[in-house]
């Protein structure tokens, strides 16, 4: 088990959900991404790519701290959105730690409420976060960790200039992908912002 590269709330809630053991990618992910590397993560579908995402982002923001979020999520739909949110419920039991979710179709006023009250986390679709920024109402300013899962699904949805957008806006930050596969498309679209990136590929 990996508990001792990990808070001991955040090990607590694995355990108590029923994660004694990594999975390949975590244990060769989370080392990498704890000692604040920039990460690009292949792996399949089941590989554990959504967990390792959640678990990341508790363990680098540890408790609640102020309004402005510090972790910037971008998934490819609602139903990835709020899956990942019932998951961060889970791993962040022991912590204050706080997420919001913005997508497309949802009712972007109580989105833009939710995140301007204060959040930690904003687990989002590009269109909604960015639709949400141009309102004025998401600060930027404090992310300290940008992570892109299912890129695979950014590029068959022509979302490219979102991303460029995002990335351009934040601060000095960590940068994580998460994909399927590493294509030349995925390469092109994330050089703009991740210069030296540490790739970790695994196959199940």
């Amino acid at each position: 088990m990996f508990k001792e590269k990990l808070h001991k709330k955040l090990s607590s809630a694995l355990l108590e959900n029923g994660f004694e053991e990594p999975k390949e990618l975590q244990k060769k992910c989370i080392p990498k991404i704890n000692g604040g590397a920039d990460v690009i993560a292949i792996g399949p579908n089941g590989s554990g790519k959504s967990s390792t995402i959640i678990m990341s982002a508790i363990q680098k923001l540890g408790m609640a701290f102020e309004d402005a979020p510090r972790a910037l999520i971008i998934v490819s739909d609602e139903v990835k959105a709020l899956e990942m949110k019932d998951q961060f419920r889970l791993f962040s039991k022991n912590t204050d730690l706080r997420a919001e979710v913005a997508f497309d179709g949802g009712k972007i006023d109580a989105q833009t409420e939710a995140i301007y009250f204060g959040t930690d986390i904003v687990i989002g679709t590009a269109k909604r976060v960015l639709e949400i920024y141009f309102r004025k109402n998401f600060n930027l300013n404090k992310i300290k960790l940008f992570v892109i899962d299912d890129a695979e699904m950014i590029i068959k949805h022509g979302l490219q200039g979102q991303i460029d957008r995002l990335a351009l806006s934040l601060p000095k930050c960590q940068h994580l992908v998460f994909t399927n596969d590493l294509t030349p498309k995925i390469e092109k679209l994330i050089e703009k912002f991740i210069v030296a990136p540490i790739v970790i590929d695994v196959e199940a």
